[in-house]
């Protein structure tokens, strides 16, 4: 009679474990998709028709190259010079959470941490940069957050920075090429 009692019980357990090892799995592989994180690598153009720009001079990139790959994500940047040309550059970041440090203009250095918002969809860049203007020591402050159309053929950077001398937004659009 025990092995049937236990027969008995491990068949209930089999009956109710099913079902909810079903459900778990299915509700695992669903989550997974839901919360899959962006990849933004790719080649990308400004689009400067469908970008709003503030008052400032136009240092954006106008087209970048991003890899990104587990745990780092690295940008080589086409940017307007001050002296009427272009310049390039590259930017490395772990997504990890902890501070990278890349070499910014004149000299600086811009220490960012990266996170994703919860739904993985969007990867925000909290930066700070230490520059002399005058033999003034002046920090500016800077978040972007990358966001990629449904279809992944659009990036857009939404940028606020703050500094001693005011505040600043914009939003840039890229497309990839």
């Amino acid at each position: 009679m025990k092995s049937k009692k236990n027969s008995g019980s491990g068949k209930r357990f089999i009956n109710i474990s099913l079902p909810v090892l079903f459900a778990f799995v299915s509700l695992s592989l669903l989550s997974g998709s839901l919360f899959a994180q962006s990849d933004f690598s790719g080649s990308w153009a400004l689009n400067e028709s469908k970008s709003t720009f503030g008052d400032g001079p136009r240092m954006s990139a106008t087209s970048m190259t991003v890899n990104q790959q587990e745990g780092l994500i690295s940008l080589d940047l086409v940017q307007p010079s001050w002296e009427g040309g272009e310049m390039k550059r590259s930017e490395k970041y772990t997504l990890d959470g902890k501070e990278s440090v890349n070499e910014g203009m004149m000299g600086s250095s811009v220490k960012t941490i990266t996170s994703w918002s919860e739904d993985k969809k969007e990867l925000c860049f909290a930066k700070t940069i230490q520059f002399d203007m005058n033999g003034e020591i002046m920090e500016m402050k800077l978040n972007d957050a990358w966001t990629l159309s449904g279809d992944g053929n659009t990036l857009t950077v939404k940028s606020s920075m703050k500094s001693e001398m005011g505040e600043m937004n914009l939003a840039l659009v890229y497309d990839k090429k």
